[in-house]
């Protein structure tokens, strides 16, 4: 019988952020993340090695538990089960059996992608007002938290390489680019003009839905990017004020410790 995870505040836990594209797995302890290792969602011997490696680095003190996000159900469930067989430990999952680190006001809680939420908290957390948060992921989220810690909603836009992809597959003739910013604003082939449209297009785009917030919010909220492609379009966003790489990983561990707060552990 699997048995359920040890609630010490005391003890490391190993965090887990599956995404679409890469799978992050750190170690928390003491207020710290430790060691993020990330590869390819889809690579599940690759997250076997992640995770035997932060295992095997706390050999002294076992995590007392493996708290994880996911918005994909298939790695998920191979995730959860190597938990149980490994550790012969329940996983604790956000969103499931830990509740939401922060409060959700959108229609629906549960069609709300868990690691926008956990990016959400671990932002406003570390401001502590109303601010902004942009993953330039898989898919670009912008998403709001009011000044009282409420997660308001959000936009989603395809992502910098599904946009690049769409234009190659969905036309006869426009070639494969790969992703960069042409020296100059506009392109002067085919390959620079695409570059220019989609990567200046979704700096541009990012930045009205931004000041959209601010016009809602009657200030301009603070900024604070994550994703994989952040430190690509970091350079080119002048209004973001943050880049966070383990966001989402810090939301996760955030979750943990309210939970065993709100527990009395």
């Amino acid at each position: 019988m699997i048995r359920p995870p040890v609630y010490d505040p005391t003890a490391p836990i190993v965090v887990v952020d599956i995404g679409n594209t890469t799978t992050s797995v750190a170690t928390w302890h003491q207020e710290r993340l430790k060691t993020p290792l990330t590869h390819p969602s889809d690579d599940h011997a690759a997250f076997e090695k992640a995770y035997a490696a932060h295992l095997d680095a706390a050999a002294k003190r076992l995590p007392a538990a493996t708290v994880i996000s996911s918005v994909v159900p298939a790695a998920l469930d191979r995730i959860r089960d190597h938990v149980s067989a490994r550790m012969d430990q329940e996983a604790l999952v956000i969103g499931e059996t830990i509740p939401l680190p922060i409060d959700v006001a959108v229609k629906d809680n549960r069609a709300v992608g868990v690691d926008r939420v956990c990016q959400a908290a671990a932002a406003y957390e570390r401001i502590k007002q109303g601010c902004t948060i942009v993953s330039f992921g898989t898919a670009v989220t912008v998403d709001l938290v009011d000044d009282e810690g409420t997660f308001l909603g959000g936009a989603i836009l395809p992502g910098l390489r599904m946009q690049l992809r769409a234009l190659h597959e969905h036309t006869a003739q426009l070639p494969e680019a790969s992703a960069a910013f042409p020296e100059l604003p506009y392109g002067r082939n085919t390959v620079e003009a695409i570059q220019a449209g989609v990567c200046r297009g979704m700096t541009g785009a990012v930045r009205a839905i931004v000041e959209a917030y601010a016009t809602h919010l009657n200030r301009w909220p603070q900024v604070v990017a994550t994703g994989g492609d952040a430190a690509f379009f970091a350079p080119y966003c002048d209004f973001l004020d943050n880049v966070v790489s383990d966001l989402t990983l810090r939301g996760i561990a955030l979750a943990y410790d309210k939970h065993l707060a709100e527990m009395g552990a």
